[in-house]
């Protein structure tokens, strides 16, 4: 008994000693913040809605030239997606809050961040009724100028809110019944789509408030073979895609919005064997190239939501296919940088972005986690 008693009496001397050298070679820790620096235009914005914390969404900043995380923005609730200015300076993201987190009273604000430091520096609170649910790039835009933004509402009344983000003033909100989703056309015009068919076609003035709205011819069938909600912007030209994979261009010129002839993404053969455009974020255009970039599945009629294991590679002009890539697993989510040594980014469901070369499709790198899931996947106009 006294034998173990030393041998523990020991066994504590030696342990305790240990402890106190390891506690006094430890350094305090000094807090400070690293700036980013120069911004590249292959740093990529994924918008994490967080599911199983919807009131804490995120937006993750990555590296895709090396897979590595820059920094993280905390964006309340209900986030879809964010806007940038043309120098990549200021991001602005549209977030929702409550009092009492998930009850209580609701405000809603566009939050200013400077990316340097990826630090909130202001806030626009804005009309508490922008519209919500599954993450939709169209749910917001920013005017050509960068100086407007525009928020979508549905209240479920259909309505547009105008801010103007130079002076940080909400501006006005216009109606816009029976049209939804934000396709910004110029300096003071936005597109939206509508329930029969045509496309709304708003202008405002430099006081951020309604000038004239206008419709379209009707130009596809809602009931028949809707349009979906993805898009893609090459030049003046707004490229819409049907759950079909019928794709209609849609451009504003002199001030006048038309719709252009329609091609299809699939000949008769694929589009009876199934083929059909799917998932959240189906399309992604380049504009120094003229490519459309759409993720492409195999599950017939009604998948538009559905990822699928290819990507298929467009000429927009022409509508000629000119790439067909196997995806590493299925995919419904894409971005493609916006320099002239772009790369392309995809995304399915699970924690995972892939990086894959525009040109031949090889994977040059996958970047996994911190997220739970890709929501919309964004580079900055670089």
């Amino acid at each position: 008994m006294r034998r173990t008693r030393a041998i523990f009496v020991f066994l504590v001397c030696v342990l305790g000693a240990g402890m106190a050298n390891a506690v006094e070679s430890l350094q305090t820790e000094q807090i400070s913040i690293v700036s980013l620096g120069d911004p590249s235009p292959h740093w990529l914005l994924v918008n994490d809605p967080n599911f199983l914390g919807y009131m804490d969404s995120k937006v993750f900043l990555m590296d895709a030239d090396d897979g590595s995380m820059l920094g993280m923005l905390s964006t309340g609730g209900y986030h879809g997606s964010v806007e940038m200015d043309a120098t990549f300076d200021t991001i602005y993201s549209p977030e929702t809050y409550y009092e009492r987190v998930t009850r209580g009273k609701r405000t809603e604000v566009i939050t200013i961040y400077e990316t340097e430091n990826l630090t909130a520096t202001g806030e626009i609170i804005i009309p508490p009724r922008r519209a919500t649910g599954a993450m939709h790039r169209g749910y917001n835009g920013l005017s050509d100028d960068g100086r407007f933004m525009y928020v979508a509402n549905m209240t479920p009344a259909m309505s547009v809110t105008v801010v103007d983000v130079e002076t940080s003033e909400f501006t006005s909100e216009i109606a816009t019944a029976g049209c939804m989703i934000i396709f910004p056309t110029g300096d003071r015009t936005f597109a939206m789509l509508c329930g029969d068919g045509s496309a709304l076609h708003v202008r405002i003035g430099d006081a951020g408030q309604l000038v004239s709205k206008t419709r379209s011819e009707v130009f596809f069938d809602a009931a028949a073979d809707p349009i979906a909600e993805n898009s893609a912007r090459i030049g003046d030209t707004w490229y819409l895609v049907s759950f079909s994979g019928v794709v209609y261009p849609l451009t504003n010129r002199g001030g006048e919005l038309s719709a252009g002839r329609s091609w299809r993404l699939t000949g008769d053969m694929q589009a009876q064997s199934g083929w059909r455009p799917g998932g959240p974020q189906f399309i992604a255009g380049h504009a120094l190239s003229g490519r459309l970039f759409i993720t492409m599945n195999q599950d017939g009629p009604h998948s538009h939501k559905s990822a699928g294991p290819e990507i298929w590679v467009f000429n927009a002009a022409t509508g000629k296919r000119q790439a067909r890539f196997e995806a590493p697993k299925h995919v419904g989510r894409v971005a493609v940088s916006h320099d002239d040594d772009p790369l392309l980014v995809a995304a399915g469901e699970s924690p995972e972005v892939f990086v894959i070369d525009p040109d031949d499709g090889e994977v040059l790198r996958i970047i996994e986690g911190p997220i739970l899931g890709a929501g919309i996947l964004q580079f900055p106009k670089l």
